[in-house]
C-alpha cells in the first residue's frame, strides 16, 4: 500500500473533542501512520481574535497522549496568510513519495469555490470531507465534482484526485459554542480536553 499522510487544518479556536475525533476517524478510516493537525496562522476568510502561538500550544496540549496525531507548526511560523493550496505544495515536496489525505468540514467543502486555486486543490491528494451540517446541500458546481470524484472511505480506495466522506457521527461540540459559553462563565469540560486551561486564560470571557 502507498504512502499516506493525513493533513487536519483549522483554526482550533479553540481546540475540541470534536476536532481529537474528527483526526482519530480520519487516522483510523484510512490506516494512516500520521495524522498532522495545522492550526491556520492567519486565516484568508477570517482572523480569530486569540493568537496562532496560542491555538498552537492548545493544540499540542490536547494531542498529549495521541498515537500518530502531530500538532504541526508551519503556518502559525509563516505569519502571514495561509491557503490550503501552498500548505499541500510545501508538504507534498517534503514527502514526494506520500500521497496527502486531506480532511475538511462539510462546510467548508460547500464553499471550496472560494477558496485559493480550489480547483487544483482537488488534484492535489485524497479529500475526505467530514459529514456536517451543508454537506447535504452543496452548489451545483462542487456537487458536480463530487459526483466525479466520489470514492468509499477505506486504504484501499486512496488516490489522487478522489473524495471521500468520512462516516462519523457529528459531535456536539464546537469552538462557536465553546466561545460562547465561556463569555457567560459557563463550564466546557464537557466539549473540551483543555476546559480548565480555558477557563483559567480568561481569553474568551469578553467574546460573544
Amino acid at each position: 500500500m502507498q504512502q499516506a499522510l493525513g493533513i487536519y487544518g483549522g483554526t482550533f479556536n479553540p481546540v475540541h473533542f470534536g476536532h481529537l475525533a474528527l483526526a482519530r476517524a480520519l487516522r483510523d478510516r484510512f490506516a494512516l501512520s500520521e495524522v498532522r493537525l495545522i492550526p491556520t496562522g492567519v486565516p484568508p476568510h477570517r482572523t480569530p481574535d486569540i493568537s496562532a502561538a496560542q491555538r498552537l500550544e492548545w493544540l499540542k496540549l490536547s494531542l498529549s497522549g495521541e498515537q500518530n496525531l502531530v500538532a504541526d507548526d508551519r503556518e502559525v511560523r509563516k505569519g502571514n496568510v495561509s491557503f490550503t493550496f501552498d500548505t499541500l505544495t510545501e508538504l507534498q515536496q517534503e514527502q514526494p513519495h506520500s500521497l496527502l489525505v486531506w480532511l475538511i468540514g462539510g462546510d467548508s467543502f460547500a464553499h471550496l469555490p472560494s477558496w485559493y486555486r480550489w480547483q487544483e486543490l482537488l488534484e492535489m491528494g485524497h479529500l475526505v470531507v467530514a459529514n456536517r451540517p451543508g454537506f447535504s446541500k452543496l452548489p451545483a458546481e462542487i456537487a458536480g465534482e463530487f459526483a466525479k470524484r466520489h470514492a468509499e472511505a477505506s486504504p484501499q480506495t486512496l488516490a489522487r484526485g478522489k473524495i471521500s466522506v468520512l462516516p462519523l457521527p457529528l459531535m456536539p461540540a464546537s469552538s462557536t459554542l465553546i466561545r460562547e459559553k465561556l463569555a457567560r462563565g459557563e463550564d466546557v469540560s464537557d466539549l473540551s480536553p483543555i476546559a480548565a486551561i480555558l477557563q483559567q486564560s480568561g481569553l474568551y470571557s469578553k467574546n460573544t
